[in-house]
């Protein structure tokens, strides 16, 4: 019993301090601190739902996706945060969304922003590899991302998100696992011979 108990502890430790494995990060809209609003547009989050509108019927209107609003997401290795999931909720009024990728090198300088969903009014969930997307558009160096959603629209027309997602490709949680196997395993053997 108390073999396990360590090996148990051992493993926490790992996830906890590893900086190798994945970070998944989800916003469930409780607020807004990780929208960076720009142009003709307004913001809020509510009961868990993001509502985009635009104040203007003319010119740019939209939002940057960052981790407290600063951070972009990572496409390097065991930390990477390369699927993308977007949870439209409902149109308001006549609001269309797109989304945009901007890329940028592992120095923070910017590479390109490329166009990833066209302007719809769907409500469907979506899914999308953006490491692959960056292999597709030419941005082979790219180490960190940061989505772009624009509204379209006549004003106070716009969309609801019910969630936002940036989490590890499903082969890196397989990657993860045999690691946390294999030190657990170590774990165990070094606890048994001692």
């Amino acid at each position: 019993m108390m073999m396990k108990n360590i090996l148990i502890a051992g493993l926490v430790t790992l996830v906890g301090a590893s900086p190798l494995l994945a970070a998944p990060f989800t916003d469930d809209f409780a607020n807004t601190d990780n929208i960076v609003a720009f142009g003709n547009i307004s913001d809020s989050a509510t009961a868990g739902i993001l509502t985009l509108t635009r104040t203007i019927a003319t010119g740019d209107a939209g939002i940057d996706w960052l981790i407290n609003g600063t951070d972009r997401f990572s496409l390097n290795g065991m930390d990477q945060q390369s699927i993308l999931e977007i949870t439209p909720d409902a149109a308001i009024g006549d609001g269309t969304w797109n989304v945009n990728i901007l890329f940028f090198d592992a120095l923070g300088g910017f590479i390109s922003e490329d166009n990833l969903i066209a302007f719809s009014s769907s409500t469907a969930f979506t899914s999308n590899d953006i490491a692959d997307f960056a292999v597709s558009v030419g941005a082979t160096n790219a180490a960190t991302y940061q989505p772009r959603i624009r509204i379209q629209g006549d004003v106070n027309s716009g969309f609801d998100f019910s969630q936002f997602a940036a989490v590890p490709e499903p082969g890196q949680y397989a990657l993860m696992l045999s690691t946390l196997l294999a030190a657990g395993t170590l774990v165990y053997r070094r606890r048994r011979q001692a």
